[in-house]
């Protein structure tokens, strides 16, 4: 194990630095210290099939996996664990070891500089935890865990790495007020919106650094400071998404009884990757909401995009033929569209200059460059 920590671990440090992720020295030495491998004994593999195979570090590819710049899978559909002597399972992923590149973002988007006490909301394998109380001590993290079994997982393997944080088990989305105020909140799992009680058990001159739940993705990751329990800022120029929070009300692609209906088809006007753009993709997921997608290729025809909506409406976009089909009562391309043409109407804007304010209420009021610049307000978003 020894040979396998010396090869690897410099190799995964001086990655996430070349990779532009990690700057600050003090992180550098978090990651190269607190084993990733301890959090991750065995994890889920994706097989080409869509199913999953539990490997563990008798696998030849373990460590390099474990070592890497990618998210692991570690539990299937709220209660399956990985067992490598197990065969291959379908099923829908609902905890994971996160990217560390996104770790690293994130933690240093914190900017801290030393002795803040910091909430972790989803603790998860405790890997995020571990690295907090590396930098901060053990005594200034209190993490968050809805999901008991994996929380006591959590505190076995975080005390192995010798720290001993404060790790509770309940609803992430109501923070842990016990502790509070916290100098930073940062949430590891994505919420559909920012949860007041969050912002109100952090301090004035705080901030939550949190990725905000969108079916479609566009990685919404946002930077908010805290004043009199409102929070304000910038979106982060690279996007970062995790697993929902389990009361997310997640949009589902049903397309096997899609194909059975009969829908109006138009020519269209945009291609279906502008929804994979950088920027405008983060415009797309959050102003299209309870949407979702998928590829499909039908048999003899063209690559599609198809759209989901919660209320059963469609759309299957064909860029070969420059056609989109839509049925239901919301025409999901042309809210696509349009959405798109006014991003372009406002320049274009990089991801970075979007903003985002949360009142007290959970009001949320999306601006441009300046706070007084509402582009729309996401009256929705209220709890």
């Amino acid at each position: 194990m020894t040979e396998q920590l010396s090869e690897h671990i410099p190799r995964f440090v001086a990655g996430l630095e070349a990779d532009g992720y990690l700057s600050d020295p003090l992180w550098r030495k978090a990651f190269g210290e607190v084993p990733r491998h301890v959090f991750l004994p065995a994890f889920f593999l994706s097989l080409p099939d869509g199913r999953w195979q539990a490997i563990d570090a008798t696998h030849p590819d373990y460590w390099r996996m474990v070592y890497a710049d990618t998210t692991l899978t570690t539990q299937l559909d709220g209660t399956v664990s990985p067992d490598p002597d197990g065969g291959p399972l379908a099923g829908t992923g609902t905890s994971s070891s996160t990217q560390p590149g996104l770790m690293a973002l994130m933690l240093e988007a914190l900017r801290l500089s030393g002795g803040e006490r910091v909430l972790e909301i989803g603790t998860g394998t405790g890997y995020n935890a571990a690295l907090l109380a590396h930098r901060l001590g053990a005594q200034n993290v209190t993490s968050v865990e809805v999901d008991p079994v994996v929380a006591d997982l959590a505190r076995q393997r975080i005390a192995a790495c010798g720290y001993r944080p404060t790790l509770v088990t309940g609803d992430g989305e109501r923070g842990w007020p016990e502790s509070a105020p916290y100098d930073r909140l940062i949430a590891t799992v994505s919420v559909p919106a920012v949860p007041p009680a969050w912002l109100a058990q952090v301090r004035d001159g705080g901030a939550v650094v949190v990725s905000l739940w969108r079916d479609l993705g566009g990685g919404p990751l946002v930077r908010l400071e805290v004043n009199g329990g409102s929070g304000q800022g910038f979106f982060l120029a690279q996007s970062g998404g995790f697993m929902p929070v389990r009361s997310a009300n997640r949009a589902t692609a049903a397309l096997s009884t899609a194909v059975k209906q009969t829908g109006t088809t138009r020519p269209t006007r945009h291609p279906s990757f502008v929804l994979h753009q950088t920027d405008a993709g983060l415009w797309l997921a959050l102003r299209v909401p309870g949407v979702t997608w998928l590829g499909f290729t039908p048999d003899g025809g063209n690559e599609q995009m198809w759209l989901f909506a919660l209320d059963g409406s469609w759309a299957a976009v064909d860029d070969t033929a420059g056609q989109v089909e839509q049925y239901g009562p919301r025409d999901l391309w042309d809210e696509f569209e349009t959405v798109y043409d006014r991003w372009r109407d406002a320049g274009a804007p990089s991801r970075d200059r979007l903003g985002l304010t949360v009142t007290d209420t959970g009001e949320h009021r999306f601006w441009l460059d300046n706070p007084d610049a509402v582009v729309w307000d996401d009256a929705g978003a209220r709890r």
